[in-house]
């Protein structure tokens, strides 16, 4: 069994770390799209969008239009700020390297 040598973050080991953190974190993305989805506060605003829509503009085409660039929006932001926090999270990490001795 290989020994490792436990070293703090260097600027040469940012793309692999972001990469390998950033691989393990978009898994989470799509529980948090829907965890969001459920609050109370969005689930008054996904159908009050529409029907503000439909009311002032009289089309149901727009209407859903705008609901279906909502909700792209939403999962826009979510991916932002999963991005964010990788990148932030990231300047803080300890590495493993295998020791050759």
């Amino acid at each position: 069994m290989a020994f490792y040598h436990i070293r703090q973050y260097q600027e040469k080991d940012h793309k692999k770390v972001l990469e390998l953190f950033s691989r393990g974190m978009k898994e989470h993305v799509p529980a948090a799209f829907h965890h969001m989805l459920t609050l109370p506060q969005t689930l008054l605003l996904l159908p009050g969008v529409p029907v503000t829509i439909v009311l002032v503009s009289g089309s149901w085409l727009l209407a859903t239009v705008c609901s279906f660039l909502f909700l792209l929006c939403l999962r826009l932001l979510i991916w932002l700020s999963w991005r964010n926090y990788v990148a932030k999270v990231c300047k803080l990490t300890w590495l493993t390297s295998p020791s050759l001795t």
